[in-house]
């Protein structure tokens, strides 16, 4: 007996290919989302290329008429008819399926109440979307039902529920009904806010509540406040606990677990671009310097063009989320095409973020002093400067951005009058803007930069403050700093004016990998030197890599009558 079981088991084992087979569905007299749905509830649909025994296949197409049916329902047609059949082709078959959906059901009553302590709520007894007359939608009526009921929770109401929810349908006379009957229990309010951690001091921490002790209880409320902590850098981890079971007068007491997170950390880099070289970089973030969040970040950027050190001290202000003042010291060298240098900033800064999102604005004085060479002229300047800035900033990726956004606008100026050598206003403006156009994988990548300064003559500007053009994240083509205003000799002296605009377009090829096609053009520009309008074009690839996007351009420029090329390395964010 059991080698008669293991025959028929390898017999099984080797079927021919000719007992099994494919089918193909074809659906009529349905569109649009009935069709979507049908074909998503039809099992018999979901077979693909999948090969089948017959029989299952007869199973499948049996079962069919029902699951139309039943995939019509939500859309309120229940007098639905279906004509089917299955005809073989060769080995294979086809199930075609005609169907009518006959008329659709239309309410015939809607009875939707609000009773307990919130039945005077306006936001919970507001009008619902589904009225006599209408057609039955069953999807329409799920989502109205769960977002009152959520609603109801975010207003402090936990112990809402419903104590009816139905609808009801009738084939003759052919009408529906629904009853929806939502008792909403007591409005729980919020009660004291216990932190639990020792780093920083609770009346610090609580200025990151948005709610007080008697405040309607909201969830959402809880999330935002989990949320701002994480997000501060002060913790590893968050947890908050309403203790609902501790309510006393329905106030519900909270309780926020917070791990501090380690009080320093410390980062190595390596780089290169081509408008600095390679690049050695390091950074030591103190994330808390006292228990009122008190913070220091210092960096070292270190290259043959450009190098600096820096210290910003942050202290956060009333709204910890929103404001702090700083104060910054950066000591800076710079060493490129058109001027060399050194000089030393004192900033304070006032900084908030504005009610729309993504905005913020900031207040800074800056005190700059400054010896640098420009154009073989050597000069020294001391500069008190006041600022106003504004910044904006999104994306919906880090790595890859597929639609994203930064702005920045600054007005800031000089005064003899106010401890500086010179007087002058400037406007500085520049974004970019990225977007996926309908092709999937191609994107357009445009940028602008606007600068205007009010100042009697060129020298009256620092070097710092004049406007240069060309580099990797300007004119591509050219070197840092090389194009710009040119004396008699020919060399670059900046200007009090700048505009560079570009235009790129880029596609992904396959996996991290892109290559774009893009052209810059503009310049800096002085009425009392000689002025062009520069211009570079070129190729690039692109890699995604997993430290972030690597960009490396071939540009020429063109501008210039033997168009030579330069090769523009970066590694850095696309925003």
């Amino acid at each position: 007996m059991p080698r008669l079981r293991l025959l028929c088991l390898l017999l099984l084992c080797h079927l021919p290919t000719s007992w099994a087979a494919r089918v193909q569905v074809t659906l009529s007299g349905l569109d649009g989302a009935l069709e979507d749905n049908v074909l998503a509830y039809l099992d018999i649909a979901q077979t693909g290329d999948a090969d089948l025994p017959p029989a299952r296949i007869r199973y499948l197409h049996a079962q069919a008429p029902k699951q139309i049916r039943k995939a019509l329902a939500p859309f309120g047609f229940f007098k639905v008819k279906v004509e089917g059949r299955l005809e073989p082709r060769g080995k294979d078959f086809r199930a075609v399926y005609r169907v009518d959906p006959g008329p659709p059901v239309h309410l015939d009553r809607v009875e939707v109440k609000v009773s307990g302590p919130g039945a005077s709520e306006v936001r919970l007894t507001g009008p619902f979307p589904l009225r006599k007359g209408n057609i039955l939608n069953q999807a329409v009526y799920e989502r109205a039902k769960d977002a009152r009921l959520s609603l109801a929770l975010a207003l402090g109401y936990l112990d809402a529920r419903y104590t009816e929810h139905r609808i009801t349908v009738t084939l003759r006379p052919y009408r529906a009904e629904i009853h929806l009957h939502l008792e909403t229990g007591p409005r729980y309010r919020f009660g004291p806010v216990h932190f639990a951690q020792d780093a920083l001091d609770p009346a610090f921490l609580a200025r990151y509540l948005r709610f007080r002790p008697g405040d309607p209880f909201d969830p959402d409320a809880l999330l935002t406040l989990q949320s701002n902590l994480i997000g501060s850098g002060y913790f590893s981890r968050v947890e908050i606990y309403p203790k609902r079971d501790e309510a006393q007068d329905l106030r519900v007491p909270i309780e926020v677990v917070a791990v501090p997170a380690k009080p320093n950390r410390y980062r190595l880099g390596i780089g290169y671009a081509t408008d600095t070289g390679p690049r050695l970089s390091g950074d030591w973030l103190r994330r808390r310097l006292n228990r009122q969040g008190h913070r220091l970040d210092t960096s070292l950027r270190l290259s043959p063009a450009l190098s600096s050190l820096e210290a910003d001290y942050r202290i956060p202000l009333r709204d910890p989320v929103k404001d702090f003042f700083g104060l910054k010291l950066n000591a800076s060298r710079f060493d490129t095409q058109a001027r060399t240098g050194y000089g030393v900033t004192l900033q304070a800064e006032y900084a908030t973020a504005l009610s729309r999102e993504g905005w913020r604005r900031s207040l800074r004085l800056d005190y700059e002093w400054e010896r640098a060479e420009t154009a073989g002229v050597e000069e020294s300047h001391l500069s008190l400067i006041p600022s106003i800035n504004w910044d904006y900033y999104h994306a919906d990726g880090v790595i890859r951005v597929r639609n994203g956004a930064k702005a920045n606008l600054s007005i800031l100026g000089a005064s003899k009058y106010l401890l500086s050598d010179n007087h002058f206003l400037q406007a500085h403006a520049k974004g970019k803007v990225i977007r996926t156009l309908p092709w999937r994988d191609w994107r357009v990548l445009t940028r602008l930069e606007l600068g205007a300064s009010l100042a009697d003559r060129l020298e009256d500007l620092p070097s710092t403050e004049r406007f240069f053009a060309g580099g990797d994240n300007s004119i591509r083509g050219y070197h840092l700093d090389q194009l710009g205003p040119k004396d008699r000799s020919g060399r670059v002296v900046g200007g009090r004016f700048q505009a560079v605009a570009s235009l790129e377009l880029d596609r992904r090829i396959r996996g991290p990998w892109s290559a774009a096609l893009f052209y810059d053009f503009g310049n800096a520009f002085d009425p009392d030197y000689s002025n062009e309008v520069a211009q570079g074009a070129g190729l690039g690839v692109r890699w995604q890599s997993p430290v972030g996007p690597v960009r490396l351009d071939l540009a020429s420029a063109l501008s210039r009558d033997d168009y030579p090329w330069r090769l523009h390395i970066v590694i850095g964010p696309e925003l």
